[in-house]
């Protein structure tokens, strides 16, 4: 990495909703580095993300790049210029294959038709390049999530990508998976490339970035080289406090509440598992192991194919999600953005979709929504300006807070928790993490799957180990460690 600068955003200021305001954030990206863009929710990198992509117009300030005054160019102009944003939620076109993504918009022709010749020998060339050993072939819906990802950087970089910006690149992944990606993208800066890096991952951001920033409330607290920067300074000055890390007080003597018997779905089973009242139990297996699928199963999504579920000794109806938030059971989704919210809609209408309070005639008791919304942000400690706010205005942990809101408004006996902390920052990850404990002391039997070892071996009673499509064993007691966890995942190197 030279000390020559590619991006400069100075005295940048923007007002763009309470929770995502800059202001006066100078930040200097250097060339053929890995700029790590921190912060807590709302602190203001996706607005800073999107000025630099030109997505968003900044109030005030300057943004140059590459010596030149873009500050007011169009994402387009961005664009053209080798600017490049991918959000965490940036896919390739599932329907069409690698060649077709990789060369959308300028697949080469031959007397009015695609030359698909011509077309994957490009694309070949240009995987060859990045060192992605897929065939052009492929389907794209047929990749692996990590497949995906890099596909989707690979595509950011082809022709003129001198600057891409990385947001949650990793959300999904299993630790092995996002070590490989971390990797790659390090070999494409050593070949050159800039990447501006978002992560709530600290753990990643030391790992791979050479230069950092740090936003706290829309103002830039901390910058320099990563090489000098400690784990726990780091947590601090992202939070602006020390943050304890929550540390469940493990229990197993409740009462048998969920009873899996012989349970089988797609490929996996049979499955035979119980939960106890009051209990947290985690599942720990790769995709396809048979653990989030049966978190899905739960839920009413995935239909079950054998075996039974009970639930206080009755059988348990899950052909449909109605079905199942009507047993008692309460879901949450691993895709807060794709499954979780409805974006356009106010946080009142999220937290109520699906059981909308009813006055006489059937008309919407807004009263009784706008009551339900005051007492789960007192609850939740959700930093909202009222509940008609947008959902899409929070930030991740705030909507993470306002999803699970909803599901204990239904007053579950069991909640199923599908990474309960994607995509949020530290602090709120610890704080989804007391209230999920606080949960249970009512009774109610919590199931999570987290891909973090840590996240498990913190939270959970004991861990429940899943390998192809069957439970293979237990951790519980001293045995549940992060190692323990990790190994089990098959995930550890």
């Amino acid at each position: 990495m030279t000390s020559t600068s590619l991006l400069v955003a100075d005295g940048v200021t923007k007002v763009y909703g309470a929770s995502h305001a800059l202001d006066d954030v100078t930040v200097t990206i250097n060339r053929g580095a890995i700029h790590g863009l921190l912060g807590k929710n709302g602190a203001g990198k996706s607005t800073l993300a999107g000025i630099i992509a030109g997505v968003i117009r900044p109030d005030h300030g300057t943004l140059t790049f590459d010596g030149r005054d873009v500050t007011h160019e169009s994402a387009a102009a961005q664009q053209r210029h080798g600017i490049r944003l991918l959000d965490q939620h940036s896919e390739v076109l599932s329907d069409l294959s690698v060649a077709e993504n990789l060369l959308l918009g300028a697949l080469p022709r031959r007397r009015g038709l695609v030359d698909w010749r011509t077309a994957l020998d490009r694309a070949g060339e240009i995987l060859d390049e990045h060192e992605l050993r897929i065939p052009p072939r492929r389907r794209a819906g047929d990749l692996s999530l990590s497949e995906r990802r890099r596909l989707s950087i690979v595509k950011a970089l082809t022709g003129n990508g001198r600057l891409v910006i990385l947001d949650e690149p990793t959300t999904g992944l299993t630790l092995k998976e996002r070590r490989d990606l971390m990797r790659w993208v390090r070999s494409l800066a050593d070949q050159g490339r800039t990447f501006v890096y978002i992560s709530h991952h600290n753990d990643e951001v030391r790992q791979l970035c050479t230069e950092y920033t740090v936003l706290r409330d829309g103002r830039v607290v901390a910058g320099g080289a990563m090489e000098s920067l400690t784990a726990a300074r780091l947590s601090t000055l992202i939070s602006g406090e020390d943050v304890t890390e929550f540390r469940r007080r493990r229990r197993l003597d409740g009462d048998e509440l969920l009873s899996i018997r012989g349970l089988r779905y797609g490929d996996c089973g049979p499955v035979d598992l119980t939960v106890r009242a009051g209990e947290i139990v985690g599942l720990v297996g790769l995709p396809g192991s048979g653990a989030q699928e049966l978190l899905r199963v739960l839920a009413g999504l995935t239909p079950a194919t054998g075996g039974e579920v009970r639930m206080g000794g009755r059988a348990v109806d899950l052909s449909r999600p109605r079905a199942s938030l009507d047993a008692g059971i309460g879901y949450l989704t691993h895709d807060r953005i794709g499954e979780g919210v409805a974006a356009q809609m106010s946080i009142a209408d999220n937290i109520h979709l699906g059981h909308w309070p009813r006055r006489r005639y059937r008309f919407l008791d807004t009263g009784r929504m706008a009551v339900r919304s005051e007492r789960i942000r007192q609850a939740m400690s959700v930093a909202m300006t009222g509940p008609r706010q947008e959902i899409r205005q929070l930030s991740g942990g705030n909507q993470q807070k306002v999803l699970l809101g909803r599901l204990l408004t239904r007053d579950p006996k069991v909640l199923v928790l599908d990474e309960p902390t994607v995509g949020v920052d530290v602090a709120a990850k610890e704080e989804i993490h007391r209230l999920v404990d606080q949960v249970t002391e009512n009774g109610v039997a919590v199931i999570l799957r987290a891909y973090d070892p840590d996240e498990t071996a913190r939270l959970v009673d004991r861990a429940v180990l899943f390998a192809g499509g069957s439970i293979t064993g237990e951790l519980a007691g001293d045995d549940l460690t992060v190692s323990a966890v990790a190994t089990a995942q098959h995930i550890g190197e």
